[in-house]
């Protein structure tokens, strides 16, 4: 005869087991799970060609920004110029979270400096576009900043977009 007594201690004995079991599992999966993650991770090919395409339109910029200056191009030609950079950029597909953000940031930039510069040519007030340019460039640098040893451990060198020039 079965007797409930044996039954009952049993289940008690299965459940503390089943308890142990599945609790060193999980903690021996979470650990290497985490340290795995955050190892493992490098540059991606996407992400350095991301920072190269970035770091020769921002050069791209400011030339075309002196010449507007100096009076060497057109308003239409640094115009184009502004779209053209800002479809590069988008067209991009950083792996890293942070570099996919400045990414959509950096798109804004230059299709607000494109606004002013039109603006501007039209004999309207660039003023506002300018402003929202400028607020762009600073999130980018903040955000960059905020991650440029992370990244650098991870083999993406951000230190070339964060110098300014005077």
């Amino acid at each position: 005869m079965i007797r409930p007594m044996r039954l009952k201690r049993l289940s008690v004995v299965m459940l503390v087991l089943s308890g142990l079991i599945f609790g060193v599992s999980y903690w021996v999966g979470s650990s290497r799970a985490g340290t795995s993650a955050i190892t493992s991770y490098r540059c991606s090919a996407a992400d350095k060609q991301f920072l190269d395409t970035v770091s020769s339109n921002l050069m791209q910029l400011g030339y075309w920004s002196d010449s507007l200056v100096h009076r060497d191009a057109t308003p239409d030609v640094v115009e184009s110029q502004a779209r053209d950079e800002a479809r590069q950029v988008s067209e991009t597909q950083p792996q890293d979270r942070t570099l996919h953000a400045t990414r959509d940031l950096l798109k804004s930039m230059f299709d607000e400096y494109g606004k002013a510069v039109s603006a501007g040519s039209r004999g309207k007030d660039p003023l506002h576009h300018m402003q929202n340019a400028w607020r762009l460039a600073g999130s980018v640098h903040n955000l960059l900043l905020g991650a440029k040893d992370g990244l650098a451990a991870q083999g993406c060198d951000v230190s070339p977009l964060l110098v300014t020039s005077t």
